[in-house]
């Protein structure tokens, strides 16, 4: 039986749907396994970038459209940082939605658990992550920019990119400006969640009818500042709401720049979180294999071959030995003999690198880090006091950030500390093990004697090399030795700068490290931080700019409390986690003051009866056109099929809604017969303000088609008329295309990118391996296409 479709109405054009790549179809490897159609989530195209973002299961693809080449590919568990980490046991935390950015840097991502992550597009890192708690069944998720144009409002808002000792801090001529977006998503329940720059999260709102609690099928567009939905429930009765969002029409100058600067505030926090964790991996890493504890368990097995006792402390054993000089020469000769050379070595080698890695990550990556987080929390601090002034949330939101300075500038200083610590320490080793090489060469060439011609006259042996205790007592006396005061406050064990394990020991100085905070906060010097551009001031250096240099002495004598003999000093990472406690308290005020910012109007805007055999699984999409700036009336078009549906439904909605019912049929030839054959819609997009794209099989056809409509110059009738009165328009299409290189048993989602530049669309399997982007406004006769 042959098959072939005829032309119905309109002549097909021969212009448009021309293949974008040479094989006509581009491979892709997928982890995706066969999903049910409830959860599938379809892929979003970025233009900008011409990256297509496929969700496959729990993990996140992005492939370049023009060549298919993956970008990458990202699950929450291939993060290493602790904020990003969940259990991989939660099988069904797959993603539910992803919007791209209205810049095209970055991609959000919404998980079944709540968790909305942010992820830079081109190496696929997190740079914001909030979570908006219970989340059902998520059937929209959009990404838009307010209509606010501020362009005289100028900050300074430092990006990642420049995360680089040779990059200058951006000062106040590097400005730059945002405007306000916000993430909006709608759930199956008809719960409206928005969150402003990805970072605020509103307080949801909820439909308020009681009528739409089984809805089978539910849409949602921004448009011009409304959110729309369209909601459709199992008796087929249709209706369009719409949900007023002002901050998106008219925001203020002062939070359209304090939504971006919180994004960059926020993005440095999960940096810099990212860049501690690496951190304390690498010190581990060092201090396994390359730290003192580590040479002195070598030196334990040595003083046991020799006969020390074992119940005696090798330490002390060894500091005696140090300290008295007893057993004198001879032992300490025997000591570095049998200690060999090569594990010495690779002691040094192994700490020199471990050195390097930590002390660039601190130098490279944290400082800089710490120094942009303090630019924006510092323009943060002068933009609270203005937000609200009737409540107290400002004032505490405004004293959060203060002290989250404060303690992010105690930081900066105790990790430069630390660095010179490890760099002092590393010279040190490398002066001992130099010396320590020295003597073992010479006592071997003694007890081996010489094999050189030109020896002593008299043939004897040179005479034993003097051991220069002083740098073996300094050696012994720093690596071993341990003071009742060094011990107690913990001010020379490198080791736990960073950070300590035993978690009975944090919470046994959890009073005692918010007491040493209060005390930073209080002593701080706020009027050495450079606002514009981080300069370096009179109280100083260029190392630490921003003025926050701390003793640790005097915070020590004055938070030490009656009666207690030492106070713990607290580590970097307890440091870190409290001011990223106050950043993050500081942070939720603004959605508590503005949660009356999302409202919904009561009244729909157009209600319709659909047919009743158009069945649950309902496929729609919504579309705003805006044919003019200038232009108030909001024309939001509204397309709803089904597969098993016989008719294509358009709704208007407008000052005076109408509606459209298109017959979903079309005309073949079959065997030199001509007959109406009825198509099964799998995919409805709509490709601008004038195509409506459409993704449907033929019962005997083997592969799929795509056509394109002009839903624009469709017949519409008044929208208080029941469906079934409204004349149905014949099926005629603009463009058409059987894509031969896929199944028809496969159903098939359309990817469109509207009218920015080059008109073009992509045909992506819902379950398969392959995509097909084609050319829609192809200047040449396409005569040759499948």
């Amino acid at each position: 039986m042959k098959l072939q479709v005829l032309n119905c109405g309109t002549p097909y054009s021969l212009r448009g749907f021309q293949s974008l790549s040479d094989n006509k179809t581009l491979g892709i490897r997928t982890g995706s396994a066969s999903l049910p159609a409830k959860n599938y989530v379809p892929p979003q195209w970025c233009p900008k970038t011409d990256v297509l973002a496929i969700p496959e299961g729990r993990a996140l693809r992005l492939v370049r459209l023009s060549g298919g080449q993956t970008v990458w590919r990202r699950m929450l568990g291939d993060e290493k940082s602790k904020l990003s980490a969940v259990n991989n046991k939660q099988a069904d935390n797959a993603i539910r939605a992803i919007a791209w950015s209205p810049q095209g840097k970055t991609i959000a991502v919404l998980y079944a658990d709540g968790l909305l992550v942010q992820r830079e597009w081109t190496c696929g890192d997190i740079v914001h992550q909030v979570r908006l708690g219970a989340v059902d069944e998520v059937v929209a998720m959009e990404w838009v920019v307010g209509q606010g144009d501020y362009e005289d409002t100028k900050w300074n808002l430092p990006q990642l990119s420049l995360l680089d000792r040779g990059q200058p801090v951006p000062g106040a001529d590097s400005s730059s400006f945002e405007s306000l977006s916000a993430i909006v998503v709608v759930g199956a329940s008809g719960t409206v969640w928005v969150c402003l720059g990805g970072i605020l999260t509103l307080p949801p709102a909820q439909l308020p009818s009681q009528k739409w609690t089984c809805p089978s099928a539910i849409n949602a567009r921004v448009c011009r500042g409304k959110l729309f939905v369209y909601i459709v429930d199992r008796s087929a009765q249709a209706a369009l709401y719409s949900v007023d969002i002002p901050l998106l029409v008219s925001p203020t100058k002062l939070l359209s720049a304090f939504v971006p600067l919180s994004a960059h505030f926020s993005s440095l926090c999960v940096y810099i979180d990212h860049t501690l964790d690496m951190l304390v991996k690498e010190a581990l890493d060092r201090q396994q294999g390359a730290s003192r504890p580590f040479l002195l368990h070598t030196f334990e097995h040595v003083l046991r071959d020799y006969g020390v006792d074992e119940v005696t402390s090798p330490e002390s054993e060894l500091c005696r030995y140090a300290v008295s000089g007893r057993p004198s020469e001879a032992t300490s000769h025997f000591l570095l003999a049998k200690l060999k050379s090569t594990k010495l070595t690779q002691w040094e080698s192994a700490g020199r690198l471990g050195a390097k890695a930590v002390v660039r990550l601190i130098y490279q990556n944290a400082l800089p880090a710490i120094e942009r987080a303090l630019l924006v929390a510092s323009k943060l601090l002068e933009l609270v006091p203005d937000l609200n002034t009737q409540t107290n949330d400002g004032s505490r939101s405004f004293d959060g950030i203060l002290r989250a300075i404060a303690i992010m500038g105690w930081l900066y200083s105790r990790l430069n500390e630390y660095m010179e610590m490890i760099l002092e320490e590393q010279r040190e080793n490398q002066e001992f093990v130099d010396w320590a090489l020295m003597h073992i060469n010479d006592l071997h060439w003694q007890n081996n004697g010489s094999h050189h011609s030109n020896d002593d006259a008299d043939g004897l042996r040179p005479s034993m090399p003097a051991v220069d205790y002083k740098t073996l007592l300094r050696f012994f006396h720093k690596t071993f030795a341990r003071s009742s005061d060094a011990a107690s406050d913990g001010q020379s064990d490198i080791q736990h700068i960073l950070h300590i394990d035993d978690e009975h020991s944090r919470l046994q100085n959890a009073e005692f490290t918010q007491a040493y905070f209060d005390e930073i906060v209080r002593r701080a010097n706020f009027n050495a931080l450079k606002i514009a551009g981080g300069n370096a001031t009179s109280h100083s250096s260029a190392q630490e700019p921003f003025g926050f240099v701390f003793n640790s002495a005097e915070l020590l004598e004055a938070v030490r409390p009656s009666g207690t003999s030492s106070v713990h000093t607290p580590t970097c990472v307890e440091a870190w986690q409290e001011a990223k406690s106050q950043i993050s308290q500081a942070l939720e005020w603004p959605s508590h003051v503005l949660g009356d910012s999302v409202q919904w109007n009561p009244e729909p805007v157009v209600s319709a009866m659909l047919p009743k055999d158009m069945g649950e699984a309902t496929r729609s999409d919504m579309h705003y056109v805006s044919d003019s700036p200038q232009s108030t009336e909001d024309l939001v078009f509204i397309a709803t099929a089904t597969s098993s549906s016989q008719y294509l439904v358009l709704l208007l909605g407008a000052a005076e809604p109408q509606v459209a019912r298109i017959e979903l049929a079309v005309d073949m030839a079959i065997d030199e017969t001509r007959k109406n054959m009825p198509i099964r819609v799998t995919w409805l997009a709509f490709f601008d303000d004038n195509t409506l794209g459409i993704a449907f099989t033929i019962d005997g056809c083997d592969h799929p088609f795509i056509g394109s409509i002009s839903y624009r110059s469709t017949k519409y009738y008044d929208a208080s008329l029941d469906i079934r009165d409204v004349p149905a328009s014949k099926l005629e299409f603009v463009q058409l295309l059987e894509i031969k290189h896929a199944s028809a048993n496969v159903p098939n989602a359309l990817v469109g990118n509207g009218n920015q530049g080059r008109r073009c669309i992509a045909v992506v399997e819902m379950r398969g391996k392959a995509w097909w982007p084609y050319d829609m406004d192809n200047e040449e006769d396409s005569s040759d296409l499948e």
